[in-house]
């Protein structure tokens, strides 16, 4: 090892001593803290809970905070003496508590809200999230947001909602992958607890993971997310599972003639620990085909398990998953994709008085396998297994707020391909060790503008530290938390590299691979600049504009033939658009509308990409570059009934078209009267035209009946793509068959539930 790369490996050390020893609260400001958990009745979580402190008998506000994903709020160097606290959260009553003080005390208590009947006038003091719509370039979802939209089950699910998110793009409707704000599938991640998902969406695109009863919310980070986040260079989507209910026991069953599921959870010990399971799996093989619809040859399921306990000053969540595709995108490909996910993590997080810092804790395991097998002998695997433990710390330095942790990964890649995989050994396995640290605070410059910095670093012990700055800001233009004005700038790295044939819209193999070199790592820069405004408790919009750049993307060579073998080149991009969202909300009514205009652009040397044009540097628009979007959700309760309807229409998306055909004779099959040749495709100039517009009209009526006191029984009736319109998916070269999108798919389900 030469002296350059020990002095990195003790830098990162020093680093993580300093960041991660007791010794640090030397810099902590002395006096009493008070540490609260807030949950509701069954012991999930509120996240987005109001929390004001007062002095007792002061009408000026002490100090406020909104509570994290844990249900966490800390008040810090607080003087002794006595406390009013008010806590308040949308549908639950409001909590109001006197607290005494002493000296270098830390209060801890765990406090239970209330449901009520109706709305509550909530006291609404913002931080950085704001609103449903989330903080700038995030988009907040919860259990709520995904009943919306018709999913043909009668639990919405994760993958139904977020295809309607302005800026998330799939190329089509079967293949499990999504493109965020023109970042490709290998560059975005998925967390579960903490747990790397790789790719946890389901073949038919209709369906992912995480149905509407496991999920407590989920953060869409579209980019300018901060430095907790640091294996990705565009989007994370970040799902937090919900506890299971510590009090009563419930569950239900549902079935549809594309999926069936199962759903329990209950208490192990009232008050202390729970758990639920969730299992699905599709009926689409055994179904499609009927009532005039196309059939397809796919199938897949999914499992979920999680384990809850809750102490007076510690919360812990075991989770573990399962995930298993397997079809084909159309029937006009011998290609069979399949792909699986698996993985268990244990995640604590600790605030008792005992602690000197509250801190959060968190260790897993998971693996990710994809395969594209074919009746030719075509046989391709890649295999990523990820392990994993991260610390994260938050405590107050020279009188700031910090959060500060350290993640340790351990990666192990596997890859068996065949020849057409020119530039990869046919197998291959590398193990990648690498770590990660992240520092962030906040600092308030006024009462209407806040900064929040932060600072990343990884690398491995074959690169050296990566330096990642971010820097979000959020100012309050009028003053009031109802209209907010924010930006967000950021260097991104990212060490694991999946590349895909994207010429070919018929297979969504991808291998992945490490990026042990620096130089090669994929890295990107964000610029976000975004408006927010909420008119009344009925009204909110949110307007976004963003600039990305990617360097070092792996992106196939062309060549004149159609169907040869795959080498990448690496090429740079640039993204750049707005988003604009309208939601209105009352009791009965839920209208949103969005609107997405985006440019996508790659851009590489000729002879890199292999390209048989006259000039030296050529870009292009790749085929996840959409430049409209539109959509529509709107959902109204008469009655018992709930009407809900999903609309989106979309520009087209590149295209190579075919330049011509020949024949290339073989005389060892005789001559060329009796066999003229084997026939072979030319591509025309890469992506030089565009496809149709896309649109599709989903709709859903659905109506409960009381069974018992305790039992529901719901049914729905739908459509996906209720006018049956014919959306152009890819066009075979072999076949030389257009592949149209999911045609109409008419549904019935019903769905038991009980409590």
């Amino acid at each position: 090892m030469n002296i350059k790369r020990k002095v990195q490996i003790a830098t990162f050390f020093a680093l993580l001593f300093v960041w991660c020893s007791p010794g640090q609260n030397v810099f902590a400001q002395s006096g009493s803290a008070i540490r609260i958990v807030i949950t509701d009745e069954g012991g999930d979580p509120l996240t987005g809970a109001n929390v004001l402190l007062y002095v007792n008998g002061e009408t000026e506000l002490e100090a406020y905070c909104v509570t994290n994903v844990d249900g966490f709020c800390e008040f810090k160097r607080l003087r002794p003496g006595s406390y009013q606290l008010q806590i308040s959260f949308l549908g639950f009553e409001t909590h109001e508590q006197i607290i005494t003080l002493e000296p270098s005390e830390i209060w801890v208590e765990r406090i239970e809200l209330n449901p009520v009947i109706g709305e509550l006038g909530e006291v609404i003091v913002e931080e950085e999230r704001g609103f449903t719509t989330g903080g700038l370039g995030i988009t907040r979802v919860d259990a709520e947001d995904l009943s919306r939209v018709p999913s043909m089950s009668l639990d919405g699910d994760l993958m139904a909602y977020i295809r309607n998110v302005p800026g998330v793009v799939s190329i089509g409707d079967t293949g499990g992958d999504l493109y965020i704000r023109g970042g490709t599938p290998a560059q975005n991640i998925v967390l579960v607890d903490d747990l790397p998902i790789i790719k946890p969406f389901h073949i038919s695109n209709l369906f992912s993971a995480f149905p509407e009863p496991v999920v407590s919310s989920i953060d869409v980070l579209a980019g300018g997310f901060d430095t907790r986040y640091m294996s990705s260079t565009s989007a994370v989507i970040d799902v937090n599972l919900k506890t299971g209910n510590m009090t009563r026991y419930s569950g239900s069953g549902s079935i549809s003639p594309y999926i069936s599921s199962l759903f329990i959870e209950g208490p192990i010990h009232e008050k202390k620990s729970s758990f639920f399971a969730s299992g699905r799996v599709s009926t689409i093989k055994s179904f499609s085909g009927y009532l005039g619809t196309r059939e397809q040859d796919m199938e897949f399921h999914d499992l979920m398990g999680r384990y809850s306990v809750h102490g007076d000053g510690f919360m812990c969540n075991a989770t573990g998953l399962l995930t298993n595709d397997r079809g084909r995108i159309s029937e006009l490909t011998d290609k069979y994709l399949s792909w699986s996910n698996t993985g268990f993590g244990i995640r604590c997080f600790g605030f008792d008085e005992s602690f000197v810092l509250p801190f959060e804790v968190s260790i897993g395991h998971t693996a990710f396998e994809n395969e594209e097998v074919s009746d030719t002998g075509t046989n391709n695997s890649s295999i990523v297994r990820q392990t994993y433990m991260r610390l994260d710390f938050q405590d107050y330095w020279f009188g700031q707020k910090f959060d500060f942790g350290i993640q340790i990964l351990s990666n192990t890649f596997q890859a068996t391909v065949d020849e057409r995989f020119l530039f990869a050994e046919q197998t291959s396995t590398k193990r990648l060790p690498m770590a990660q640290l992240h520092i962030k605070s906040e600092y308030d410059i006024t009462k209407d503008i806040r900064i929040i910095p932060s600072l990343g670093t990884q690398g491995t012990f074959e690169s050296r530290l990566t330096f990642e700055p971010r820097l979000r800001v959020i100012t309050k233009p009028f003053g009031s938390s109802a209209s907010e004005v924010s930006l967000a700038v950021g260097k991104y790295h990212q060490v694991i590299d999946g590349f895909s044939d994207q010429r070919d819209a018929g297979t969504a193999f991808t291998i992945y691979r490490s990026n042990s070199n620096l130089a090669d790592l994929f890295s990107s820069i964000h610029r976000i600049v975004g408006w927010k405004q909420r008119l009344g408790s009925n009204f909110k919009t949110n307007v976004e504009g963003f600039y990305m750049t990617y360097e070092g993307l792996p992106v196939a060579k062309w060549t004149t033939l159609a169907q040869v073998s795959v080498t990448p080149a690496l090429a740079d991009a640039k993204s750049y658009g707005a988003n604009a969202r309208v939601e209105y909300e009352t009791r009965s009514l839920y209208i949103q509308l969005g609107y997405a205009w985006s440019k996508v652009t790659y851009e590489a040397r000729t002879d890199d990409l292999g390209a048989w044009l006259d000039q030296q540097v050529f870009s292009y628009s790749p085929p996840h570059d959409q430049r409209h979007q539109i959509t529509s959700i709107f959902n109204a309760t008469l009655g018992k009934l709930k009407f809900s309807t999903v609309w989106n229409l979309g520009s087209g998306k590149p295209y190579t078209k075919v330049f011509g055909f020949d024949l290339i004779p073989d005389v060892t099959l005789g001559t060329t009267d009796e066999n003229p040749g084997v026939p072979r495709t030319f591509y025309s100039q890469p992506y030089n035209d565009r496809l149709p517009y896309y649109h599709r009209l989903d709709v859903s009526i659905q109506r409960s009946f009381t069974i018992s006191k305790n039992m529901v029984f719901d049914t729905e009736i739908g459509c996906i793509n209720t006018y049956d319109r014919s959306n152009v998916f890819y066009v075979d070269l072999n076949a030389l068959e257009r592949v149209d999108q999911t045609p109409i798919l008419p549904y019935a389900a019903a769905k038991i539930s009980f409590k």
